[in-house]
Parts: structure tokens; C-alpha cells; sequence
């Protein structure tokens, strides 16, 4: 049983490619598994025998714990082994949690230990068993699809993989090899505690399952796989969709209403989770989004996430923004009388200045938009002021048109049309809603009057829009 079981390892060691070159860090506990992980790789064929760095975490949680300190150090010096240690203080610990900090204490430490060293994988030893408790334990918890995947290999950092070569073995085959190897391990006491989950889940739910059918472990291992397979697949065709729906610093309203209910629901939490955080958007505040965005009636809205963010619509366009970034773009401009032959900074929109035209001596590019006035169409000042609902612009039939209007062919949100600058002569008559429409104005241009040139260089259409 004992040479099965090692032969199994070697082809599953194998996989990885690993050379004699390579290091490899082996997080250690003195457990079965563990003692059991290191002494296989010990056996392993001098051609795929990594150079092994035992990793051991003293946690302080219990009375054998500085034994067990001492038993991995005597160990590693008989089987010439590289050997690292931390000691996590007791003055450390938390009153509550001690579980999740534990964790994270010990795989800080193999990270740093994996980076300090250029290990390319992190072994750990993680049994059939271990897995099957930890799918239980997620599916009773409840929670998304891809939180069921139990144990499985991951990155510990960019340049080092966590691997878990025992899945495929039992506890009781784990057990067995140390047995018939007369290998020295230590038992965890915590592991008897039925207060724990796991415990429970150890010692109750799992042999229970066994009992029903005996390939309850491989059946898990099964579902792992095929689960596994299924969300990679999924999550390839949602990163190509979502690149599809890439525009600006947002995502295009058309071609996600164009997917199918199925696939917006998808498209949507990976976007939730690259543009907040995971988990981070809600499944009510996601159900919110998709009722916004498929509201053709409702072409602009915006839906608070957090004190931080807010998924916003505008038209063809969606995405979620910093409430920080949508207050700098409301920001109402004051009533700016302007000076002439100087620029005028308007906030969040962009710069305007009004040059007599024979002082002008600059060069009109793409991005500035001009109007050129003789003194005889309009009355000094000039000022700058936030576009209102009752502003109207003259068209060239003698008609007029709604700002508001203007504001809403041009797609700009709603919460933008409240500060859009308008520039107004001395008699408050609309001139040009700067960057979009001008107005007509009645009377016409004459040569023979003083001429100045209005000029407006809007922001960037990032920060514009």
C-alpha cells in the first residue's frame, strides 16, 4: 500500500514538471499529513526532487506546541533540510477569530519565505478528507457558485503556485503510509473540539456520507473538477464579453441589453467585482442595476453602492464611479464675469476667454471651438453661469430651443445638466452653451465693428463626461 501510494505521488509530482533545481516550499505542522507530505517528497526520484524548504509556524496555541517546535528542528537537521520558523506571540492573538488570524499568519509567512527564497510552488498537505469537509462546510454556509470550490491549487503570489499533491488520497490511506513507515507525527488536540465546524464536520457528517457510499470522497473530488472546469470555461467567455463591452471609462448599454438575461446577470458581477471589489456590489443592488439599465424609459440614473461608489447610466454608457469624481463633475459654476483677453478656469469643464480679435495672436486647434462676435450683436460683459431649465437658445428660423434640450440630444447625465456653463452677454441673452450649441443671434456680424474672438478649450472627454 505504502509503494502505491508513493508511486501515485511521483506521477502526480510530475505534472508540476518540478526539477532539481527548483525550491520548493513545504508548509510543515507535524501532523500526519504534513509529516507525510514532506516524507514523500523526500522519496521522490532524484530527477524530480525539488531543493525542500520546511515551513513551520510555532502558533503558541497550544501546551505542545514549543515540542513540536523543537521535534521539526531536530528533523530538518537529521535529514538536511533547509528549515524556517516564526513564532506568532501570544501578545498577538486576538480575543475573537483566532482561526482566520492563524491562517493568515501562516501564509504570510510561507509567502515571505516563498518570494525571500524564489520558491515556485508552496506544497501543502491538504488530504481527500479535508477537501470533502471544506464543500460541506460552503454548501451549508451557502453563498456564489464559486465559493463552492473547496481546495484547489492557486497562486500564493505572482511568482509562486500553492499546490496540494494529497487530494487525491485519503486520510485513512494518509494514516496507513505513516503507520507502515513508522513515522513520528504529533496530533492536534484542537481537533477533538466539536465546538469547531470542522470538527464537526470530521467526525460526524463525513463518516456518516462515507457509510452511504464509499466513493464519497472521489465523487466530491469529482464535482470539484467538474465545477472547476465549468467556471474557468465561464470565466474566459465573460472576460471576452466584457471586453466587448469596453468603451471610455465605461461599458456600452446596447450590447449588454443585446445579452441574454442569463449572461447580463454574469457580465454584470464580474464587472461589480473588477470595478469595486468582490462581493462588494450586493445581489439586490446588482438586481437594482439590471432593472436601471434595462429601463428604456429611464435613459440616465444613478444607484448608490456604498458611502464611496455609485453605479451610474448615462444613455449609451455605464459604469461605477467615485462619489468623489460625480461631486467634482456637479459642481455649479459661479456667476463668472469674464475679462477680456485672459482665460477663465471653469471647473470640471474646461477654460473660456474672450480675446479682442486684434490681440489674438493664437492658433485654433482641434480641440478649442471659437465664435467670432462684433460688438454690435451682443452687450458687455460677458459672464459665465450654470445653464437653468428656463434657458432657451435662438435658432436661425427665429425659434428657440430649450438648454435642457440641447442638454438631452447631447446625452450629458442629468446630474451634469444641472452646472453646464452658459455663456450670456450684459443682458443675461444666451450666447453659447459653451461646447455644444450657440446661439443665433438676431443681429448680424458686421466687419466694420470691434470683433473678439470667443474661445472654449473643454477638459478632457474623460473628465467632461
Amino acid at each position: 500500500m505504502a509503494i502505491q501510494l508513493q508511486k501515485a505521488f511521483d506521477l502526480i509530482i510530475r505534472q508540476y514538471h518540478v526539477k532539481p533545481t527548483d525550491s520548493v516550499v513545504v508548509g510543515v505542522s507535524t501532523g500526519v499529513d504534513s509529516m507525510v507530505l514532506l516524507t514523500l517528497l523526500e522519496k521522490l526520484p532524484v530527477s524530480c526532487r525539488p531543493k525542500i524548504i520546511v515551513a513551520h509556524v510555532n502558533h503558541k496555541l497550544r501546551e505542545q506546541s514549543t515540542e513540536e517546535q523543537i521535534f521539526i528542528e531536530a528533523y530538518a537537521r537529521k535529514h538536511n533540510l533547509q528549515l524556517r520558523i516564526k513564532v506568532w506571540p501570544l501578545s498577538q492573538h486576538p480575543d475573537t477569530g483566532i482561526e482566520n488570524a492563524a491562517r493568515k499568519v501562516r501564509y504570510d509567512f510561507f509567502a515571505e519565505v516563498a518570494q525571500n527564497l524564489q520558491a515556485r510552488f508552496l506544497f501543502t498537505a491538504h488530504q481527500a478528507d479535508d477537501q470533502a469537509e471544506t464543500f460541506l462546510m460552503k454548501l451549508v454556509r451557502g453563498g456564489a457558485l464559486q465559493q463552492l470550490q473547496g481546495i484547489g491549487s492557486r497562486d500564493l503570489t505572482k511568482t509562486t503556485k500553492i499546490v496540494r499533491p494529497l487530494l487525491s488520497f485519503s486520510k485513512e490511506e494518509i494514516r496507513d503510509f505513516a503507520t507502515s513507515r513508522h513515522l513520528k507525527w504529533y496530533e492536534d488536540q484542537t481537533n477533538t473540539d466539536e465546538s469547531f465546524t470542522r470538527n464537526r464536520m470530521r467526525h460526524e457528517i463525513v463518516p456518516r456520507l462515507k457509510q452511504e457510499n464509499p466513493q464519497f470522497l472521489k465523487h466530491v473530488q469529482s464535482y470539484e473538477s467538474q465545477l472547476q472546469t465549468l467556471i474557468l470555461v465561464t470565466r474566459q467567455y465573460e472576460e471576452k464579453i466584457v471586453k466587448n463591452l469596453l468603451i471610455d471609462e465605461g461599458y456600452k448599454v446596447p450590447e449588454f441589453l443585446l445579452l441574454s438575461v442569463e449572461w447580463q446577470s454574469l457580465a454584470l458581477e464580474f464587472i461589480s467585482n473588477k470595478e469595486v471589489g468582490k462581493g462588494l456590489v450586493s445581489k439586490k443592488q446588482q438586481t437594482e442595476i439590471l432593472q436601471l439599465l434595462g429601463n428604456l424609459k429611464k435613459p440616465s440614473g444613478k444607484i448608490q453602492i456604498n458611502s464611496q461608489m455609485w453605479f451610474v447610466k448615462a444613455y449609451d454608457k455605464f459604469s461605477f464611479q467615485l462619489v468623489s469624481k460625480i461631486h467634482k463633475k456637479t459642481l455649479i459654476t459661479r456667476n463668472s464675469m469674464l475679462i477680456l483677453n485672459q482665460w477663465h478656469l471653469i471647473e470640471s469643464f474646461g477654460q473660456v476667454a474672450v480675446f479682442e480679435a486684434d490681440k489674438y495672436s493664437g492658433k485654433v486647434t482641434d480641440l478649442q471651438q471659437t465664435m467670432q462676435l462684433s460688438q454690435n450683436q451682443f452687450s458687455m460683459p460677458l459672464s459665465v453661469r450654470p445653464a437653468n431649465r428656463q434657458d432657451q437658445l435662438r435658432l436661425k428660423t427665429g425659434g428657440h430651443k430649450k438648454v435642457q434640450r440641447v442638454l438631452m440630444d447631447a446625452k450629458v447625465s442629468n446630474w451634469q445638466r444641472k452646472g453646464w456653463p452658459l455663456l450670456v452677454d450684459g443682458n443675461g441673452k444666451p450666447i453659447w452653451l459653451l461646447g455644444l450649441r450657440k446661439s443665433w443671434l438676431e443681429k448680424t456680424f458686421k466687419v466694420e465693428e470691434s470683433k473678439y474672438f470667443i474661445i472654449w478649450k473643454p477638459n478632457n472627454l474623460e473628465e467632461s463626461n
